[in-house]
């Protein structure tokens, strides 16, 4: 199922994707969802879940090596990255074939995507219980853990519509970790 709508969405980019003035495909959830507490891979072949990124808004990207419209999209999620995440705003790209953590690396490497970290779901067991059908698959998550849009296919994630949609959600995790830390109550 997986194979057969990324070859389906290979073809041509979203429209409007690449103009960076729209998201058609985002849409944004009536109820939001908890994410699950399944783990996946992180580095050095160790489990992580979804707890790592507690308090901030998340971009969370499925992707796979053998997926086109995956791979086009890659250097807008590292600019993303690399513009807008800390403290506030992480992405996280989720690596849903079998590719190894040295082939990452290197595909990384390749397409200078040193702001990404390698996070992996060979048995895309992650993937499954976050509804992903399709790759790829990015979704928004805010700084209390619940998904709160997604979108299916490729998009400019560092273009002028997607920080529309995904700014607000850092500075409401910026604010929440503020509040928090006035309070005395921060981690």
């Amino acid at each position: 199922m997986l194979l057969v709508l990324a070859l389906m969405l290979g073809g041509a980019s979203v429209a409007g994707a690449q103009d960076g003035k729209s998201l058609p495909n985002l849409v944004w959830l009536d109820e939001l969802r908890a994410v699950p507490d399944t783990p996946f891979l992180i580095a050095n072949e160790e489990l992580g879940d979804m707890s790592l990124f507690k308090g901030k808004a998340v971009v969370l990207n499925f992707w796979a090596t053998w997926c086109p419209p995956c791979i086009a999209e890659m250097p807008t999620l590292n600019r993303l990255a690399e513009e807008h995440g800390g403290d506030d705003l992480v992405v996280v790209t989720m690596a849903m074939d079998r590719a190894s953590e040295e082939q990452i690396a290197a595909f990384y490497e390749q397409i200078d995507a040193a702001h990404l970290g390698i996070y992996r779901d060979p048995q895309m067991h992650f993937g499954r219980a976050m509804h992903v059908f399709g790759l790829p698959t990015t979704v928004l998550i805010d700084h209390n853990g619940y998904v709160v849009a997604q979108l299916v296919g490729e998009a400019d994630w560092a273009g002028e519509a997607a920080l529309e949609a995904i700014l607000p959600l850092a500075e409401a995790a910026r604010d929440s970790r503020t509040a928090l830390e006035q309070a005395g109550l921060a981690d």
